[in-house]
């Protein structure tokens, strides 16, 4: 452990004391999950972290019982109504701002922040496409302090180490890494947002999905196994294939089977979902020569080595506390000297997720008559299961066999994409779109 890792430990010490001085923070947004960053801030700042100086929202006075709640009379916060206003006005009293705001605003807003030289905390994922990512990249090179991207999981001491273990070549050649994510989200789940559920808004990419959204933290931890030049490293990938379904009434996909080969040789297989039942359930699997490694994100992970041997240990739960932290004391060069995941980082997350619309070329509807629908809440909501998608999911992982090779009824052949098909993306999800406008 180097003398960047000790300090970071220490900072994120229940008993840690603080900061030298508490870090000034503007946070965009006050609805949705910008709640949780103000309650987050609210506790850190209590604790000597930092102080909470402005933040906004169009409608500020849709949120004055929240703002009553945080205390805002006590906490001298100055609120706007305009996040152009609200930085133009406190760029001299800022470190930081936290951008928690739907994905479609993130890449106007990261560059209002670094040309005003202010540092960014941006809520994954930074952007769904490539061709933006890629103009985002170019404006984060004039950033005074780098930009933290809010993947969640890989700041957990148990991941990194495994990863270290890896990296020593204690399990033997890394061959394969598994994701099976199936979080059912009932129908009103699509109607919280414009942008929900969406392939285009406003003739934008939005490509909204369980990959891209979701259970993104989840995807881009696949990618940090992968990558095996260093610790921060998050693999490429050279080929995708991909099958993708939609069974709610939504313009994109709710249903995603990707399989990836990676730049170094790693076979990806992921089976995500949010047309199913029961409780949210995801699991990583990491398969070497010599061990198999399955992780559950806070709860914990076991290792099966080839010769018997079993290893098991908890798994911490984190959140967005540690994350901040962690920002927190880079910023102020008492933690870690880089954020935890950096811009660049995501970049193989970003093309991951859009080879997958491209290999796929289509997203077939899921007819009725393979639905089941379940109503909760005294009829007040609507959940719609794939018939067989747990089977489906379980298939594709352990053998490689999409839907459409395991014969359902609901399946389509998909297809395969490389990275030098990036920039036809948008003319092929125009042409999904069309199929349902």
């Amino acid at each position: 452990m180097n003398q960047s890792d000790h300090a970071f430990a220490a900072l994120q010490d229940e008993g840690a004391v603080p900061l030298a001085r508490p870090l000034r923070v503007g946070i965009i947004g006050m609805g949705g999950f910008a709640g949780i960053h103000h309650a987050t801030i609210h506790t850190l700042e209590q604790a000597g972290w930092c102080k909470l100086v402005c933040t906004c929202d169009p409608n500020p006075a849709a949120f004055v019982e929240r703002m009553q709640g945080w205390d805002f009379p006590h906490r001298d916060v100055n609120v706007y109504d305009r996040y152009d206003a609200m930085l133009d006005a406190s760029i001299d009293k800022l470190d930081l701002v936290t951008i928690p705001t739907p994905v479609p605003l993130h890449a106007q807003m990261h560059r209002a922040c670094v040309e005003r030289g202010i540092a960014a905390y941006l809520e994954k994922p930074p952007t769904l496409d490539i061709a933006e990512l890629q103009e985002m990249l170019a404006v984060e090179g004039s950033a005074i302090r780098k930009t933290n991207i809010g993947f969640n999981y890989i700041i957990e001491e148990p991941r990194q180490t495994l990863k270290r273990r890896l990296m020593q070549g204690e399990f033997g050649r890394l061959r394969k890494v598994l994701l099976s994510g199936l979080w059912p989200r009932g129908r009103s789940y699509y109607r919280r947002a414009n942008w929900a559920g969406r392939l285009l808004l406003d003739g934008k990419l939005v490509l909204d999905s369980c990959l891209g959204n979701a259970l993104a933290h989840y995807v881009h931890n696949m990618l940090f196994w992968a990558g095996q030049k260093d610790l921060f490293d998050w693999s490429p990938v050279a080929q995708v294939r991909a099958e993708l379904y939609r069974a709610h009434s939504i313009q994109g996909t709710d249903t995603l089977f990707v399989e990836a080969e990676t730049s170094s040789g790693v076979e990806l297989r992921i089976a995500l979902t949010h047309a199913c039942a029961g409780e949210n359930r995801h699991w990583e699997r990491v398969e070497c020569d010599d061990a198999s490694i399955t992780y559950v994100t806070d709860k914990s992970y076991e290792i099966r080595h080839s010769n018997g041997k079993v290893e098991t240990q908890s798994v911490p739960s984190v959140s967005l506390r540690e994350n901040l932290i962690a920002y927190l004391g880079y910023l102020s060069g008492e933690g870690l000297n880089r954020p935890i995941t950096q811009l660049a980082d995501a970049q193989p997350f970003v093309e991951l997720n859009d080879l997958a619309y491209l290999a796929s070329g289509s997203i077939t509807t899921v007819q009725d008559s393979d639905l089941d629908i379940t109503q909760y809440r005294d009829g007040r909501e609507e959940y719609v299961t794939i018939r067989g998608i747990d089977d489906a999911c379980l298939s594709f992982l352990d053998g490689g066999l999409f839907p459409s090779q395991q014969r359902f009824a609901w399946a389509h052949v998909g297809g395969a994409a490389t990275p030098s098909d990036l920039p036809h993306l948008c003319d092929v999800v125009n042409a999904m779109a069309k199929q349902v406008d």
